[in-house]
């Protein structure tokens, strides 16, 4: 994971607080690559960050703000890691998730026979439950709190199994 992992808790690495637009998404997502590439965290992990964290941020960016009217619409993120992976925390002042709950971890009809009628979306929920463990979404005094953890090491699981 890294070589200045010696402790035994969290550390934690880097705290943003950012536009909910796609180029501050951007932005962020290089910041955190560059801080967890300074830290000593393997290229797997990083990757792996990237590709949840943009999942995560796209989200809140598409589905949490365009009906919210809302003085700061952005999105504060917590990173922190220790010997196990690194645990995400993302906070957004959007409209809550529907229900309360996580969406359903099924992917979206697909039609192979012809790509043309292959969903846009439907995909993001899907490939975080995958990567991730302990995905959980909670609402607390009008803020969204998204958490997740990434294993230091990729463990395989079977195809639909939930992150929780």
């Amino acid at each position: 994971m890294s070589a200045a992992d010696g402790g035994v808790g969290p550390r934690a690495l880097i705290s943003l607080h950012f536009p909910a637009q796609d180029a501050a998404v951007r932005g962020a997502l290089l910041r955190v690559d560059a801080t967890l590439r300074d830290e000593g965290i393997d290229d797997d992990l990083r990757d792996r960050t990237q590709i949840a964290l943009a999942e995560a941020c796209n989200n809140i960016v598409e589905h949490a703000y365009p009906y919210e009217r809302c003085e700061d619409p952005a999105i504060t993120l917590d990173i922190a890691s220790d010997r196990g992976g690194i645990q995400i925390t993302l906070r957004d002042k959007g409209g809550p998730m529907p229900d309360g709950r996580l969406p359903s971890p099924d992917l979206p009809p697909l039609n192979l026979d012809d790509p043309l009628l292959l969903p846009e979306g439907g995909f993001g929920w899907p490939i975080l439950r995958s990567m991730t463990r302990a995905l959980s979404i909670s609402r607390r005094n009008g803020q969204n709190i998204l958490r997740f953890r990434l294993p230091a090491v990729e463990m395989p699981r079977s195809q639909g199994q939930n992150a929780l």
